[in-house]
């Protein structure tokens, strides 16, 4: 029992490597995550300061969020996005 508890384990923490090792393998996603760590910004915002579409922000973004590197925070009509800061 044990042993199957620790391979558990293990496979959901190199699931979890996996999706931080996928969000910074993209030199956009760094470049995100650069303007992020300034300030919260909207989606429009990254892409307008980065030259990019909103479609291929929101993309990278999603990348981002699957690696629980950025979250989302919705106040209203507007949506920032900031650095996640994990607390365990």
């Amino acid at each position: 029992m044990d042993n199957e508890i620790a391979q558990r384990y293990r496979n959901d923490l190199f699931s979890e490597l996996a999706k931080v090792g996928k969000s910074l393998s993209s030199d956009r996603r760094l470049e995100v995550l650069d303007l992020l760590t300034q300030s919260e910004k909207s989606v429009e915002t990254i892409a307008k300061e980065l030259g990019m579409s909103v479609a291929n922000t929101s993309r990278h973004l999603q990348v981002l969020r699957e690696g629980n590197l950025v979250k989302r925070e919705k106040n209203g009509e507007y949506r920032g996005l900031f650095v996640s800061e994990r607390q365990r």
